[in-house]
């Protein structure tokens, strides 16, 4: 295979190893082949392939077994797993704003009361930090990602893992895609709802997380549709 030149070549062979996987309908247990095979095979140094290794891993696609009989092999996948790729298999399809935004208006509230219930010490000041990055953004080109970048480190507070990646993935179609619609308008008062998004979370509040959920309910699908 010739050498794939690009900054981004670990992506590009994790991806290649991805499709031929699919592709093949390998099973779980299923031997892709050895390190050193494999870089030699995509013309890669070795710490770029581990590289695309780890991005499967991650990813629970493959498993790395060290050892004699060792290698690179197919994983057992999770059900959760199965649905993460299932979501970021959207790319490649027609998903809309507008179906997006329902999805993600749909569990606003039990991702914001999780959060609120069990964000600790380390997230509480994330969400903190997210939420100072949107204010100063807010009105700016930055200000979109900064809006669902909050969301997404919310979202990632619930120990709900079927939750937590159905809506992480969504927002990420949407901040990756730049689907045109997926903003409000920039008013002060759809600024301060995010902010007491983060607020609830700081005071673990949750009258104030029902408060600010009411509030935000429809009104990006609306803006969406106008």
């Amino acid at each position: 295979m010739a050498q794939i030149a690009n900054a981004a070549v670990a992506v590009q062979v994790a991806r290649a190893l991805e499709q031929e996987i699919t592709a093949e309908g390998w099973k779980p247990g299923h031997f892709v082949g050895r390190r050193q095979e494999l870089a030699a095979r995509f013309s890669v140094a070795p710490a770029t392939l581990g590289e695309a290794i780890q991005l499967l891993r991650s990813r629970g696609i493959v498993d790395a077994k060290p050892g004699p009989g060792g290698g690179i092999f197919v994983a057992d996948r999770s059900p959760f797993t199965q649905l993460s790729d299932q979501l970021l298999s959207l790319r490649e399809g027609t998903a809309t704003v507008t179906n997006c935004l329902r999805v993600l208006d749909a569990l606003d509230g039990t991702v914001l009361h999780d959060a609120v219930e069990f964000a600790n010490d380390a997230d509480i000041a994330e969400v903190r930090r997210a939420a100072e990055l949107l204010e100063a953004s807010w009105g700016t080109p930055e200000g979109s990602g900064a809006m669902w970048g909050l969301h997404a480190r919310i979202a990632r507070i619930t120990p709900n893992e079927l939750l937590r990646s159905l809506y992480t993935n969504l927002v990420e179609y949407i901040i990756v895609e730049e689907l045109e619609g997926a903003t409000a308008p920039t008013t002060p008062e759809r600024l301060q709802t995010h902010l007491d998004f983060a607020d609830a979370v700081i005071r673990r509040d949750h009258a104030l997380a029902s408060s600010a959920v009411d509030r935000h309910r429809g009104s990006s699908l609306a803006a969406a549709r106008s």
